[in-house]
C-alpha cells in the first residue's frame, strides 16, 4: 500500500504533508487536473470483474499504465483511501441517486469533497456553516443548499438553468455500506444510462473538456466550443490525446456497446 500511495502523489505532482484544509485543497485540484472522470473503466471492470470497484493499488497501476481513472465510486473512493493514508480522517458519503463523495473531517470542521463528479468543485465545501454554498466553474454553477438537517441538495447548472440535481446524505458511511450502490451503477440495463454511452472529463489549467459519445465540449470561463468526431480513427485519436487512455482500452468499450445497439460508429 505504501508503494501505491507514493505512486498516487508523484501521478498527483505533490508530496506527503501533514493533514490541512490547504493541502486538502491542493490536492483536489491536482486530482481533476490530472486524473479524469471516465467511463472507459467502468466497463472494464464490469466486463473484467470480479471487483467492480479496484483496490488501491490496482487503481494506480490501471492509471499509470492505461490512463484510467473512473467514475464516482472508483474515484472517490480511492481519493479517500489515500487521504486515509495520509493521515486524514474521512468517511464515504451517499449522494442520490447513484453516485457517492466524500467527507473530511479537519479540527472539528466537516468537509464535503468530490473528485469523482465530472464537475469543477475544486475545493471542499464546508456545508454545514450556512444553508447555501455556490461554485462557479468552466460556465457551470454548483448550488448546495440545505434541505433539511443531514441533507442537501447539489444542483449543477449551465447558463442558468440545472441539468442534474442531487440530494446530499451527511451521514458518514464506511466502504461495507454502500455495495449495493456499486453494483446498481453497475447494472447491464438500458436504465442505467451510464452503462449505455461513453463520458469523459478532464481539467486542463482554463479549460474543461467533456466528451460524450462522439462531441467533445471544449469549455473555458468565457466561452464553450463544440466538435463533432465521427471518424473512429480520429476519435480515437483524440480520446488518448486528450484523456490519455490506452488505445488499447477504447476498442473493447465500443464493442460493448455495440452488443447493445449502441453504435457510435
Amino acid at each position: 500500500m505504501a508503494a501505491a500511495v507514493q505512486q498516487y502523489l508523484q501521478h498527483l505532482r505533490l508530496k506527503n504533508e501533514a493533514p490541512s484544509i490547504n493541502y486538502l485543497q491542493r490536492l483536489i485540484q491536482h486530482h481533476l487536473s490530472l486524473i479524469p472522470y471516465e467511463t472507459f473503466s467502468k466497463f472494464h471492470y464490469f466486463m473484467d470483474g470480479p471487483d467492480l470497484v479496484p483496490s488501491l493499488p490496482d487503481f494506480i497501476k490501471n492509471l499509470t499504465n492505461r490512463g484510467w481513472g473512473g467514475t464516482c465510486f472508483t474515484l472517490n473512493m480511492n481519493f479517500a483511501r489515500l487521504l486515509t493514508e495520509l493521515g486524514f480522517e474521512c468517511s464515504l458519503v451517499r449522494v442520490q441517486p447513484s453516485h457517492l463523495a466524500i467527507m473530511v473531517e479537519i479540527n472539528g470542521k466537516r468537509l464535503y469533497v468530490d473528485v469523482g463528479y465530472g464537475s469543477p468543485i475544486m475545493k471542499p465545501v464546508e456545508l454545514e456553516t450556512k444553508p447555501l454554498h455556490v461554485l462557479h466553474g468552466f460556465g457551470e454553477e454548483i448550488i448546495f443548499t440545505k434541505q433539511r438537517t443531514g441533507e442537501y441538495e447539489i444542483d449543477r447548472r449551465s447558463n442558468g438553468k440545472s441539468f442534474v440535481k442531487k440530494l446530499i446524505k451527511w451521514e458518514p458511511l464506511l466502504e461495507e455500506h454502500i455495495s449495493r450502490d456499486i453494483d446498481a451503477s453497475y447494472a447491464d440495463q438500458d436504465e442505467n444510462v451510464t452503462m449505455r454511452r461513453i463520458t469523459a472529463v478532464r481539467f486542463n489549467g482554463h479549460q474543461c473538456f467533456f466528451l460524450r459519445n462522439q462531441t467533445m465540449k471544449v469549455m473555458t470561463y468565457r466561452n464553450i466550443s463544440e466538435l463533432k468526431v465521427l471518424e473512429l480513427e480520429k476519435w480515437m485519436n483524440l480520446v488518448n490525446e486528450v484523456y490519455q487512455i490506452d488505445r488499447n482500452s477504447i476498442e473493447p468499450v465500443l464493442a460493448f456497446l455495440k452488443n447493445r445497439d449502441v453504435n457510435l460508429f
